[in-house]
């Protein structure tokens, strides 16, 4: 007796199935890893423009912008920032930090970039791409980036 099979049988289409589902789900996975280390980059280069920007304003007034408070650029450094630059992104927000050290003499303070997410893989990755040691600061979910430290070096 010869039997006529055309097709695939319902154990090899679900053997398929869990094959491809497993080889899509790993592909997400990584693809989500790649978008937080290129998100990881972005906050970098941020860092940069916002220091670039307080050095320029301090070189031309001798003085650091004050601060606003999270997601607010400092009024001082609009005109210096790039067009289009906001504190705000799609997963974090940027916070320009300029503060006295207590206990210290009044020219004391630290100048600095703060960001924080509440995605808390990221800020993971953050801090193992940009790290935690100087000139970064990382406590509880955010990682501050010091422009200027304590002993007013810059």
């Amino acid at each position: 007796m010869k039997i006529n099979r055309r097709g695939f049988s319902m154990i090899e289409l679900l053997v398929a199935f869990i094959v491809f589902s497993i080889l899509a789900s790993l592909a997400i996975l990584r693809y989500m890893d790649f978008k937080r280390t290129a998100t990881a980059a972005r906050v970098a280069s941020d860092f940069n423009v916002v220091k670039v920007a307080t050095y320029t304003y301090w070189s031309d007034n001798a003085t650091w912008p004050s601060e606003v408070g999270p997601g607010v650029p400092p009024p001082e450094l609009v005109n210096v920032l790039p067009s289009n630059f906001t504190f705000v992104k799609p997963t974090y927000t940027l916070d320009y930090e300029y503060f006295p050290v207590p206990g210290s003499g009044p020219n004391t303070f630290i100048v600095g970039v703060t960001v924080t997410s509440t995605d808390a893989v990221f800020m993971t990755k953050l801090e193992q791409i940009l790290g935690r040691t100087s000139p970064f600061m990382a406590v509880g979910g955010s990682l501050t980036y010091i422009i200027v430290g304590a002993d007013g070096a810059i």
